[in-house]
């Protein structure tokens, strides 16, 4: 299992083809991907019509989610106070979802780097099949 931020479920909308894309679709297609509060609003929130929102509304809720409750709050406070304490701090929606991840013991998938400052989360690494699959930007 896998929760897939923010920055995933972008690229693989504009880019199904791409290295993310194709490991995402083939996530998905596993039911690998968890869903998380701070990535269903943040994908709510950028649809560009009423039929979009209304589209991902269904096919979002769908998935399986992770809710948050006291511990994961309180994971997230203890750890932006570490991250702090070294001079960076995460995002709150970043917080939350690697709080979650951290919590139920599985990885986050991203392309956002920030996340490789949380010590302890696990990151999903691409399987080899397509890290070499050209990308948009390598076209």
């Amino acid at each position: 299992m896998v929760i897939a931020d923010t920055s995933v479920w972008i690229t693989f909308q504009r880019d199904p083809r791409s290295a993310v894309g194709q490991e995402f679709d083939s996530l998905l297609a596993e039911d690998e991907v968890v869903m998380v509060g701070p990535v269903l609003a943040e994908l709510l929130q950028g649809a560009r019509s009423e039929s979009e929102f209304e589209f991902f509304r269904l096919h979002l809720t769908a998935l399986s989610f992770l809710e948050t409750d006291q511990d994961t709050w309180a994971r997230a406070g203890e750890l932006n106070y570490r991250l702090r304490e070294h001079g960076s701090m995460l995002a709150f929606a970043d917080l939350i979802i690697a709080s979650l991840a951290m919590q139920h013991g599985i990885a986050v998938y991203t392309v956002d780097g920030d996340f490789g400052r949380v010590p302890g989360l696990a990151l999903h690494e691409a399987r080899s099949r397509y890290k070499d699959y050209p990308t948009q930007d390598s076209r």
